[in-house]
């Protein structure tokens, strides 16, 4: 298990290797009508851009932490299995936004210890936004100490809501249709990592989807926890699975497991 030394070691090169990121997607972004861009499913796409930034981040995680595991939405596994640490990195969230010039997209650089979330830095290079956090840590937002909201009736709470077409309509109505009930009000940007960070900042007050890969969940669960709220049960499989998020302040996530039998 990893101490809060290792884990605020990783921290600082995490940064490091955003920023780095977020500087190529940057130049990228000034003239991505020229990307190169590949459909990988129904509005699922990656280009040039992604896979760049993507190369940047595994090469300075790679360079300082060689026992570590690496787990890219990209290039899938690289490196090391054997201290039970994976990073999971989403070198662009949001990456529909990207293309069309909606300014919501991020870098997510997560990091779990087993199946725990221990370190999440997301960066929105466009606002020039840095959230960070990790156990023992706290968490923060360009340096400033940032917390989820302590809010518990969903009459009062804002809940963001994403979906993918792995999940079938009817699910996601009915899912959508039960949060609501509670008097939640909806907000969405189409980036679940960024979505998760809002959470840590108290922006919004809860996030919900029925399935999140890793490389866009790991991060923002990290920095939910680490900013006072809290998450129903994650991961069940190998972390390549991924899962079903559910994250809010503490005092909310309560209220709405049960609405969702989570």
């Amino acid at each position: 298990m990893l101490t809060t030394d290792d884990i605020s070691a990783r921290l600082s090169v995490a940064r490091e290797a955003a920023r780095v990121a977020g500087a190529v997607l940057m130049a990228h972004y000034a003239r991505r009508s020229a990307l190169v861009i590949d459909q990988k499913g129904v509005n699922d796409f990656v280009s040039q851009a992604d896979r760049e930034a993507e190369e940047a981040i595994l090469a300075i995680l790679a360079a300082r932490f060689p026992q570590d595991r690496l787990l890219g939405e990209e290039t899938g596994y690289a490196g090391a299995a054997g201290n039970g640490v994976t990073w999971c990195i989403d070198p662009l969230d949001g990456t529909s936004n990207f293309l069309k010039g909606a300014h919501n997209w991020c870098v997510s650089i997560g990091l779990l210890d087993g199946d725990r979330p221990v370190l999440g830095v997301i960066l929105d290079p466009v606002r020039g936004e840095m959230f960070e956090g990790g156990p023992g840590l706290g968490a923060r937002c360009n340096g400033a100490a940032i917390a989820c909201n302590a809010e518990t009736d969903p009459g009062r709470c804002l809940v963001g809501i994403g979906h993918t077409k792995r999940i079938a309509l009817e699910d996601f109505g009915e899912d959508t249709r039960a949060l609501l009930a509670t008097g939640l009000a909806f907000r969405q940007v189409g980036a679940g990592a960024l979505m998760l960070a809002y959470l840590s900042a108290g922006r919004i007050d809860a996030y919900y989807e029925r399935h999140m890969w890793p490389w866009d969940a790991v991060a923002g669960l990290a920095l939910v926890r680490a900013a006072g709220g809290d998450f129903a049960p994650y991961l069940s499989g190998p972390p390549e699975e991924g899962g079903p998020v559910l994250a809010a302040g503490a005092g909310l996530l309560p209220v709405l497991r049960p609405v969702l039998n989570l």
